[in-house]
């Protein structure tokens, strides 16, 4: 069941619906108004739309360095294992 949730962002208030939990979804609205405020204080939007332009910017460079970040972690492991397996099978007759 979709719950109705109020949360606050750059002090507006909205209505959303979430199939998650309100705390998640509270928890979600903090951290954007965090990047709204913190994109505000650093540069100088004329306008709101212009505002969270840059916000939607900052978050998908968050997520794009995030996502390389997991992929060479994920090559570094798989590359572990790999060495890990090859030195048991010389081993392990």
């Amino acid at each position: 069941m979709h719950e109705s949730v109020t949360i606050k962002i750059f002090g507006q208030e909205y209505k959303v619906r979430s199939g998650g939990s309100e705390d998640h979804v509270r928890e979600l609205s903090r951290y954007i108004d965090s990047m709204v405020l913190d994109v505000q204080k650093r540069r100088n939007a004329a306008t709101t739309m212009e505002l969270v332009a840059l916000v939607m910017l900052n978050m998908a460079d968050d997520v794009t360095r995030t996502k390389v970040e997991l992929e060479k972690m994920q090559e570094t492991l798989n590359n572990r294992i790999k060495q890990l397996i090859d030195k048991i099978e010389t081993v392990v007759p």
